[in-house]
Parts: C-alpha cells; sequence; structure tokens
C-alpha cells in the first residue's frame, strides 16, 4: 500500500478565496466589487494555476479543488464590467 498523498495548499486557498470572492462580489455592492476584482479574483487566478501544476509534478491530491477555485473565480469578472460600465 502506498501512504496517502497530501493535499495541496495552493488548490484549498484557491477554493477558500474563491467563496470569498463570491461573497464579496455578492454581499457588499460596489467596495466588494472592486475588492473582489482587484484582490481576490487575480489572486484565486494565481493559486488555481500554481496548484494545477504543483498537482501534476508532484502527484498531489487537489486538482478539482484548483479547478472549481478558478471556474468560481470567473463570474466575477464579467459581473464587475457589467456593473461598473
Amino acid at each position: 500500500m502506498h501512504p496517502p498523498t497530501a493535499w495541496n495548499g495552493a488548490a484549498i486557498a484557491a477554493l477558500v478565496l474563491s467563496l470569498l470572492s463570491l461573497l464579496l462580489l455578492l454581499g457588499l455592492g460596489v467596495l466588494g466589487l472592486l475588492v473582489s476584482l482587484l484582490v481576490f479574483t487575480p489572486l484565486v487566478l494565481v493559486f488555481s494555476i500554481t496548484a494545477s501544476i504543483q498537482v501534476a509534478r508532484r502527484g498531489q491530491r487537489g486538482m478539482g479543488l484548483a479547478v472549481v477555485g478558478f471556474l468560481l473565480a470567473l463570474p466575477g469578472w464579467p459581473i464587475t464590467a457589467f456593473l461598473l460600465w
């Protein structure tokens, strides 16, 4: 038997930050939109891409978390652009 592989920390961070980004996007009006767009969404994208590369190279767990984090962060861009336009 092989020992269980570790979860990737960047993947977990991507998922948590994407959920925080959605909460800010939906809950705090214009300030939440700006913070979500300028702070959380870029961090989520960086963590998601980093996690997917690390998971593939190291054989860790968390590819699904990285993908879900990435997908949850994507709606922030067009929603923010639409509301600020």
